[in-house]
């Protein structure tokens, strides 16, 4: 019996295939112990005929044909309803992994006996938080930061999943990734998360039809979606904070989070039509405990979504996507540590102060519209602070770096301007979520968040990004790109070591 199935849902993916297969055959772990079984969705572009060929040159390989169903729900159950392997792993049919990546994820499911196993997820063209990578977690239970990626590219043991009649809905339904992976988390008796080298690559195609939950959203029935999954969090929780902590994650990303940015510049339309449909679910719900849970711009955002104000809710929209990160400061690499002393702000956002209270100083544009929402931000502004992480230019993984911020909001009696100060200091040996910071160019990036306003940019010197450049023994990487700093280090015994380089004022 073999260890793992991946299972690759497949519909007219064209040549965006390729990678997927290529990384797929090159699994380090044995053929024997690994099946690849692709469940064509309908084909029409020659890959079903593609893939019958590949399944007759390498017995590891399986392949089901179906009628069209629109949607990845079926194709994955289909797949699972074959899979033959003591784990599943999802992968769609776009995207592509490491070379050893499954054979790592099952030597971690089997050390931490764990059910599920969240290997490092790299995006192009999409969003991966980085919190939940900020560092490995074995062998846990479920927690509220396990929420914040909700693919399924993750591994999954089958018994568990059976025992629990855990499957994708099928049709036309949004959210469907999540109403899966929340149904495994509740049942999983351990959890890990690998965070110190990149498993997944999750990639964004322009062609829609790659992607069927893709394109504008019908705001009924994807609101209608979110009830679903918060059936399924209240059918496994009781009343209490862990539910509530759990619930706020869908009221923050998907609701809130769906009122800010293009929301601003929406046809009015389409705009009152998906702000009727967050609404609905916001008031049957949630009720005022949900605020606990929120940065106070979410609280801000809340107060407005409450009461249907679509007008101050698309102008506090645009008022976000203008604010902008200021950052300066110093960096410094010497013998395999980096050191960064940074000072930032965020241009456009002020305050007042009357004795301890501070309160937010809403610009002339917003302050008729917001009314009499609750603009104190005594408590939320200690809260304010900055990410430091390290990019790669080369295949886009990043790394946060441990970091302490302190908030100053200045000795005016009557204004504040909050200035944050941020130390980062660690080792190229740990840089990593703990372990090696890989060969590459790295650029130095911050988000700087300030009451829950926040804004990512890169660290800059003289107008240029600063990047790092990490070589493997004794091999420098070239210096031609003129990105910024380059700093030339060597990689010795797995420890990355720095020639002497002189402080960089930023």
């Amino acid at each position: 019996m073999p260890h793992i199935s991946v299972i690759v849902p497949v519909y007219d993916p064209g040549e965006a295939i390729d990678e997927c297969i290529t990384s797929l055959l090159a699994q380090t772990m044995p053929a024997g112990d690994l099946e690849l079984i692709f469940v064509d969705d309908g084909s029409t572009d020659g890959t079903g005929e593609r893939l019958d060929a590949l399944a007759a040159e390498h017995e590891h390989v399986r392949v089901a044909h179906i009628p069209n169903s629109g949607w990845p729900g079926r194709p994955r159950n289909i797949g699972m309803d074959m899979a033959r392997g003591e784990f599943v792993y999802f992968v769609d049919n776009d995207d592509w992994l490491e070379p050893d990546a499954v054979e790592r994820l099952h030597a971690a499911a089997v050390e931490d006996a764990a059910d599920v196993v969240i290997g490092k997820v790299v995006g192009h063209g999409k969003k991966v938080p980085r919190e939940l990578f900020r560092e490995s977690v074995r062998g846990s239970a479920f927690t509220p930061r396990m929420l914040a990626l909700l693919t399924p590219h993750k591994l999954f043991r089958r018994s568990m999943l059976e025992a629990n009649g855990i499957r994708f809905p099928e049709g036309r339904v949004r959210l469907e990734d999540h109403l899966f992976v929340v149904h495994a988390y509740f049942h999983a008796r351990a959890i890990s998360v690998l965070a110190d080298r990149p498993y997944y690559h999750w990639v964004t195609h322009e062609d829609p039809r790659r992607n069927a939950s893709r394109g504008e959203l019908e705001p009924a029935g994807y609101f209608g979606n979110v009830r679903d999954v918060l059936d399924l969090v209240e059918a496994h929780t009781e009343p209490g904070p862990f539910r509530d902590r759990l619930a706020a994650h869908w009221y923050r990303g998907k609701m809130l989070g769906r009122l800010t940015g293009g929301f601003g510049t929406r046809d009015d339309g389409y705009a009152g039509r998906l702000l009727e449909a967050i609404r609905g679910v916001a008031l049957d719900r949630y009720d005022e405990r949900v605020h606990e849970h929120l940065a106070f711009n979410l609280r801000v955002r809340s107060a407005l979504l409450r009461r249907g104000d679509a007008a101050a809710l698309r102008s506090l929209a645009r008022f976000e996507s203008g604010l902008r990160a200021r950052v300066r400061g110093r960096v410094r690499c010497d013998e395999g540590e980096l050191a960064l002393r940074l000072t930032s702000s965020l241009g456009g956002l002020g305050f007042s102060r009357d004795g301890e209270q501070v309160r937010w100083a809403v610009p002339d544009g917003l302050r008729d519209e917001l009314g009499d929402v609750d603009l104190d931000a005594t408590g939320p502004l200690r809260d304010s602070t900055v990410q430091v992480f390290l990019h790669s230019l080369h295949d886009r993984s990043e790394y946060l770096l441990p970091s302490t911020t302190v908030l100053d909001l200045g000795d005016d009696a009557t204004i504040a301007r909050p200035v944050l100060r941020t130390r980062v200091h660690t080792t190229l040996d740990s840089a990593a979520a703990g372990g090696p910071l890989p060969a590459g160019e790295w650029e130095l990036r911050a988000v700087v968040t300030v009451a829950g306003f926040s804004h990512a940019r890169s660290i800059r010197r003289n107008g240029a990004p600063v990047v790092i450049a990490v070589a493997e023994a004794g091999r420098l990487v070239g210096g031609g790109r003129a990105t910024g700093l380059l700093r030339r280090i060597r990689a010795r015994r797995g420890l990355a070591a720095l020639r002497p380089a002189r402080s960089a004022a930023l």
